[in-house]
């Protein structure tokens, strides 16, 4: 552990992430994997055991609904998601669920927060020479935190990884977040609002950037940057993601409070 990044913004370690839950999806396997994939932007006939990839699901209109991690243990699928979301992901798919006898379940498993050297074969996002990563513990689980929950998420605003607060769902498509180069796959079969994602993926439709800025304490929000998330405050600086339009970046750029962008 114990390298510092980046002006000590990260450190090697780990955590326990409290804001997140684990969900088992119950069910025959293979139902299960069909149910997933036609609902999940991600693929989850690639996922292997001990594996974990980041998703979301869409709804018709190819907006975001909700964002988590899907994970195989024990060949056991498990959705690791926000607290604040948990509720909005199972009701959103409850009513496809019943066609598959599929179910959810709450757990009381615990999540615990990664970042470790690169080039982990089972890393969520990297940053740099960091990989993001998470593992699933039992209830039981016990030890004393590397890092703080506070450095986990900043080393995700850094590596572009967005998590969705609840009123931000149905916002946002993948293409404005960077969730179609981070939670979508786009050689997988269909699922809820995927024409739409692929479609603006392709053609580039957006004359928005998303991006990452890391800015002095002072830093006062500008109409320029439509901040998504939540705005971290680590090292005396502000780390949060936004969305600037294309032709304003420069302008951004010599705010005199904005220290990077990324």
């Amino acid at each position: 552990m114990k390298k510092d990044i980046d002006n000590n913004f990260i450190r090697f370690g780990s955590t326990t992430l409290s804001e997140f839950i684990v969900i088992d999806v119950i069910g025959d396997d293979g139902k299960v994997n069909e149910f997933l994939q036609g609902q999940l932007t991600s693929d989850i006939n690639s996922l292997d055991e001990k594996e974990s990839q980041l998703s979301s699901i869409c709804d018709h209109k190819g907006y975001v609904v909700a964002d988590f991690i899907v994970s195989k243990l024990n060949n056991q699928i498990k959705i690791i998601i926000n607290k604040n979301l948990s509720e909005i992901f199972i009701k959103e798919l409850e009513p496809y669920a019943k066609f598959f006898d599929v179910r959810f379940k709450n757990t009381s498993d615990v999540v615990v927060g990664n970042l470790i050297k690169k080039n982990d074969s089972n890393s969520l996002c990297s940053f740099e020479q960091i990989d993001i990563g998470i593992n699933i513990e039992n209830k039981d689980f016990f030890k004393a935190d590397e890092i703080t929950q506070l450095e986990w998420n900043a080393a995700n605003k850094l590596a572009g990884n967005l998590f969705l607060k609840p009123d931000e769902v149905k916002k946002y498509r993948p293409i404005e977040i960077n969730y179609d180069n981070l939670r979508v796959s786009f050689e997988k079969g269909c699922y809820r609002g995927q024409e739409i994602v692929a479609r603006m993926h392709y053609l580039g439709l957006t004359r928005r950037k998303f991006c990452t800025f890391i800015t002095n304490i002072e830093f006062i929000e500008i109409q320029e940057i439509k901040i998504v998330g939540e705005i971290i405050v680590i090292d005396s600086k502000k780390i949060f993601n936004g969305i600037i339009k294309k032709d304003s970046e420069q302008d951004v750029e010599n705010n005199s409070q904005v220290i990077k962008i990324l």
